[in-house]
């Protein structure tokens, strides 16, 4: 037994002399499917193509070294990273940010280096409990939980800051910042209003109260800033988008309850491309809904199910400078990406 047990030990440490710097690479990130998936289908032309999802941290397919290998062998994994209840979404620098209120915790997939990191401690003994929307702006991680009432800061590896709107905030959701305007919106969905901070996390005011008439909200939830400085929110129970200018005054909203092109169930996530077109995600249809700039359909991307391309309880949504778009696909444990082909034209179609 002792000398099995040597031999063993011989070879352990023979490897890791002699093999320790290679690696085995498992592969391209996201491999393309033998048949596109595109949407709207021919014979009209693609505007949108399925690129890929992740799950988990297998799904980065890091190169593992024989060490590495070998360790796992006979010590075992890790603890693996996988997404249960994705919600919020964003992608900088390589890096797609995902906040889980199934694990109550931030995970970061690096999409270059293929590491991973999931962080949830938020200062002494707390921890993250219902991380529901983030955003990432000068190497800072901006984390809204709706448990703690506060926006948590992080820097880009996930170590606590310092946090804030803790005395103001009712149930926060969604969180978007104005470049231009150096402020922070946080919607307060309880409490039916858009709060603002500065950039040092002070309240400043705050847009809108409970109603239906415009201006006012009915439990709004995500959203997002624009390349115009435009906000726009999703005013969820309103069935409807408002859009607001950087001074907070209204500009225009778009849909109302109802089952048809154009019209909501139950809006939740919002973001603008570079061309002036706004996503929509819908948890009850299970789809995203686009619109032109003008706000008119242009066409609805998925369907419910757990395939390529469908959707199961829809939430954040993040389009990145290149036009590549991530969705929080909440109950299909996932985030969904595809690539905007080409740009639209101004039809007034609803494919």
């Amino acid at each position: 037994m002792r000398t099995y047990i040597t031999i063993l030990w011989a070879v352990f440490f023979t490897g890791i002399s002699f093999f320790g710097g290679c690696a085995k690479p498992r592969g391209e990130l996201f491999v393309p499917l033998k048949e596109p998936l595109v949407w709207p289908e021919a014979p009209d032309t693609p505007r949108i193509k399925y690129v890929g999802f992740i799950s988990t941290e297998l799904d980065l397919k890091k190169e593992v070294s024989w060490s590495q290998g070998f360790g796992e062998l006979f010590f075992g994994k890790g603890k693996l990273g996988v997404l249960i209840c994705p919600y919020g979404v964003t992608f900088q620098e390589d890096r797609l940010y995902v906040a889980d209120v199934g694990t109550g915790s931030v995970h970061i997939f690096d999409f270059a280096t293929r590491n991973y990191k999931q962080f949830a401690a938020a200062g002494g003994t707390e921890h993250l409990l219902m991380p529901v929307g983030l955003a990432v702006v000068d190497n800072r991680i901006y984390v809204v939980d709706s448990v703690l009432h506060k926006v948590c800061v992080f820097d880009k590896e996930g170590k606590y800051i310092l946090s804030f709107g803790q005395n103001v905030l009712n149930r926060p959701s969604g969180i978007a910042y104005s470049k231009q305007q150096r402020k922070w919106y946080v919607a307060d969905t309880w409490s039916h209003l858009i709060r603002i901070f500065d950039s040092n996390g002070e309240p400043v005011e705050s847009i809108g109260s409970r109603g239906y008439d415009t201006g006012k909200f009915n439990f709004p939830t995500q959203l997002w800033v624009d390349e115009k400085d435009q906000l726009y929110v999703s005013d969820t129970l309103n069935y409807r988008v408002q859009i607001f200018s950087s001074n907070g005054t209204f500009i225009r909203s778009f849909g109302q309850q109802g089952d048809r092109p154009g019209y909501f169930a139950h809006p939740t996530g919002a973001a603008v491309d570079m061309r002036g077109n706004s996503y929509i995600t819908d948890r009850q249809f299970e789809n995203i809904q686009i619109f032109d700039p003008n706000s008119q359909i242009l066409m609805a991307l998925g369907g419910e199910g757990s395939g390529y391309g469908q959707f199961w309880l829809p939430a954040g949504i993040y389009i990145d400078e290149k036009n590549r778009i991530y969705v929080a696909d909440s109950f299909n444990k996932r985030v969904q990406i595809f690539d905007l082909l080409e740009e639209k034209s101004n039809e007034n179609s609803s494919k």
